[in-house]
């Protein structure tokens, strides 16, 4: 006969008479044969979470080890004034430095339809620490105010069965991930990312730099300025591996960008941006798009520099600028850069600013009534330190003679 699962069950109440005990209890006597169902103990005697003492209380210790020795963790909490109760979130903060819970299956019980913040906030909780949710064994059973015995309510159907069959569905979840563990560990895999959670979606807002401004795309205030910045006869060549053509007059150009800042309202993808020159002048466009909160993926690009912006230091500061929120401020994990492979330009670029070439996805799509091979670069946040100290260095007023001229090329200064 196979060796029982272990599982511990946690009770958020201190309450002898507690119906969250209650429930536990009850769910122990109707454990099946391949699950074994124990209490912990021991929640009151876990002191105060202070980060600065020294050594582990023996409580802390024994819920450590009673968690990374159980095959799956059942909690089953009250709720007060829209919270956890103290007792519970404070052995939980116990655990934030260490990785007990890390992947751990997790299941929630719950002795009262009305708990549903307390409910809500026990989630967050868990998994911020990493838990592995199953919420397919998740259970609630109202026990308000019952005062029956745990013998007593086994031989309720009304309370037992949804008990028993949330038992079950545990026990073959866990069975479950134990068999893909055991697969993948013959199969080359990801890093593990235990406590990834999706990133914040980019907002409309201003950066400023050294050199340069970024705001929000503002067609009352940027359409005329902008139209004289890209749209002149010396600007004409910045469209030609855009998705749009030149527009045929002022008021076209307004109508496009009234589209652009529109889309911020129902979706902030893509999230237009006017970018000023170092005199204050706006001289281009740019945008987040193809943004996946959920992978941690964000692309710049519809990047239209005018002539007057293009190949300044107040250029490559826009850059700098919105790689950084990307990485340092929404913590995204790569950044994209695309462009139409003919784009001889935008490719050196791509590489001068520290992105990685990719590859070539041919007949990638049509746009103008022409085949487009897209050429892909991205830098991930593990190389973005070496590529953030990169353009520091390059920014700094030192590297810049009395004309604004570099001393010291980007590539270089990364090369250190």
């Amino acid at each position: 006969m196979s060796t029982p699962l272990r599982i511990l069950a946690i009770s958020g109440s201190l309450r002898d008479r507690s119906t969250n005990l209650l429930l536990l209890q009850t769910a122990a006597l109707l454990a099946c044969v391949d699950l074994r169902l124990e209490i912990f103990p021991e929640l009151g005697n876990i002191p105060l979470f202070n980060p600065d003492r020294t050594g582990v209380p023996p409580a802390v210790a024994a819920l450590r080890a009673s968690i990374q020795a159980a095959d799956a963790i059942i909690l089953s909490t009250p709720e007060y004034a829209h919270g956890l109760p103290g007792a519970l979130k404070n052995a939980l903060d116990w655990l934030v430095s260490g990785i007990e819970l890390t992947d751990k299956p997790v299941v929630l019980f719950n002795a009262s339809p009305r708990s549903v913040y307390a409910q809500a906030a026990l989630r967050e909780v868990l998994v911020t620490l990493g838990a592995r949710m199953l919420d397919d064994a998740c259970v609630t059973i109202p026990l308000t105010a019952d005062m029956r015995t745990p013998q007593q309510l086994v031989s309720d159907p009304a309370v037992a069965q949804p008990i028993a069959a949330a038992l079950q569905r545990l026990s073959a979840s866990i069975t479950a991930l134990a068999a893909n563990r055991a697969a993948a560990a013959s199969q080359p895999i990801g890093r593990a990312l235990p406590k990834w959670q999706p990133r914040p979606i980019p907002e409309r807002r201003s950066f400023s730099g050294r050199y340069s401004r970024i705001e929000p795309l503002d067609p009352i205030r940027h359409a005329e300025p902008l139209y004289a910045s890209l749209c002149s006869d010396s600007g004409a060549d910045g469209f030609t591996y855009l998705p749009a053509n030149p527009p045929a007059d002022r008021h076209e150009w307004r109508s496009r960008l009234d589209i652009y800042a529109a889309s911020h309202g129902a979706s902030p993808d893509p999230l237009f941006f006017t970018l000023f020159d170092e005199s204050g002048h706006p001289a281009g466009i740019s945008a987040y798009l193809r943004i996946a909160p959920e992978h941690g993926s964000i692309e710049i690009g519809h990047i239209h520099l005018s002539p007057q912006l293009q190949q300044t230091r107040a250029a490559t500061e826009i850059q700098y600028l919105l790689m950084r929120h990307a990485f340092d401020d929404l913590g995204y994990r790569r950044y994209e850069w695309k462009c139409d492979a003919l784009n001889a330009p935008s490719r050196r670029a791509a590489l001068r600013l520290g992105f990685r070439f990719a590859g070539i996805f041919l007949n990638a799509i049509v746009y103008k009534q022409r085949s487009r091979d897209t050429a892909w670069f991205s830098i991930t946040d593990d190389e973005w330190p070496h590529v953030r100290r990169g353009f520091e260095a390059w920014l700094a007023p030192g590297n810049f003679d009395a004309e604004g001229r570099q001393l010291q090329s980007l590539a270089s200064l990364r090369a250190q």
